[in-house]
């Protein structure tokens, strides 16, 4: 097992890696959690994990109830807020009361704003069960729910209590979702460690295959930066906004498909690739390293190309919230994976000029 603590004063919490799901009721009974427990889930997950969290937290000595939602991003909305919330009142939560987010990052994000805004705040705990959900969006408090013009727009930050990761979960994942997650682990690399990049880079089909050691230490090792880049701006108020490589983009295009053609970590693989190139447009990055930054993209079965109308994607990047006195900010790689750069000043012809080459069927 392998430990990673987010320091943030009253707010510090851990991060447990390589942990059993069979125990977590033991985990919650250890550091002195109590109250009644209600579990949130999906449909997909809750067959696959939701009898094993609901038996290890009751034998604990909780009480304990489970509630399921739609399984998909399309489903991250107000409205499947608000009808958990319904649970929350039928179950009687109190302020002592926990939550527990039993699943990807659809579920961690909406399930942590519920905890967030039921009576002004309870506790709650992230448990993911994707790749993309243990490295990147349980930790760090950032939830929250879509709007159908832009992603997360409305949420809040709201850090959990405990993260509690079970790797094995993976080896249920489809391989789709697994390679989604990919993306995340690779902007860590790209973002903030050139030696993370690589290992990557030579690891990467153990970690496709599930070799136990190099998927816990990616996590692990994502997982560190993170708390490093939360720990220091826990708020976004500067520094934090390296971790939304890909994201200008990416978002743009879930938005424009109404997150219906893309799965979250495919839309950010081709951000990924634009900021890229339009740092390479910049001069802020050489062609080997776009060749590299996509290619190990490519290698982990991600997609580098869109097939979208430019102005649609280009009419979507105003609504992101990264948004600042209504220039659009990018995230961008200068000189090599491990430096960042946030820029609001990138001419829209650059823009267009990337997307444009980044449509399937061009060279």
């Amino acid at each position: 097992m392998k430990t990673v603590e987010i320091k943030l004063g009253e707010r510090t919490y851990p991060i447990y890696i390589g942990v059993s799901l069979t125990r977590i009721g033991d985990y919650l009974r250890e550091r002195k959690f109590f109250g009644k427990v209600l579990i949130i889930t999906n449909t997909t997950v809750a067959k696959l994990y939701g009898d094993m969290v609901f038996d290890s937290i009751s034998r604990a000595g909780f009480e304990v109830s489970i509630t399921k939602i739609p399984d998909g991003e399309k489903y991250k909305t107000l409205e499947t807020a608000n009808s958990l919330y319904q649970v929350c009142m039928e179950k009687k939560l109190e302020r002592n009361s926990l939550i527990v987010a039993l699943g990807g990052g659809v579920v961690g994000d909406t399930a942590g704003f519920v905890a967030a805004t039921f009576m002004r705040g309870i506790p709650f705990v992230q448990v993911p069960t994707t790749l993309l959900s243990q490295v990147d969006s349980s930790v760090g408090g950032k939830v929250g729910v879509n709007h159908p013009k832009s992603k997360n727009m409305i949420g809040s930050f709201y850090q959990p209590v405990m993260v509690y990761i079970d790797i094995s979960t993976l080896k249920t994942l489809p391989e789709r979702e697994f390679n989604a997650g990919l993306a995340e682990a690779i902007k860590y690399g790209i973002i903030r460690d050139k030696r993370h990049f690589s290992v990557l880079e030579r690891d990467l089909m153990k970690i496709k295959s599930l070799h136990l050691e190099r998927t816990e230490y990616t996590v692990w090792r994502s997982c560190q930066i993170k708390k490093w880049v939360v720990e220091l701006d826990e708020k976004e108020s500067g520094l934090r906004a390296i971790l939304n490589f890909g994201h200008t983009i990416g978002h743009a295009i879930e938005s424009a498909t109404n997150y219906k053609t893309y799965l979250h970590g495919e839309a950010i693989s081709i951000g990924m690739v634009c900021a890229a190139k339009i740092s390479k447009e910049l001069n802020l990055l050489n062609d080997m390293w776009v060749r590299r930054i996509e290619k190990i993209l490519v290698r982990s079965g991600l997609p580098v190309k869109h097939n979208l109308k430019v102005d649609k994607i280009i009419k979507n990047l105003i609504f992101d919230k990264k948004v600042l006195d209504g220039k659009v900010r990018f995230v961008l790689t200068n000189g090599r994976p491990g430096r960042t750069v946030i820029r609001d000043d990138v001419p829209e012809e650059v823009i267009k000029k990337v997307l444009e080459g980044q449509k399937e069927g061009t060279e």
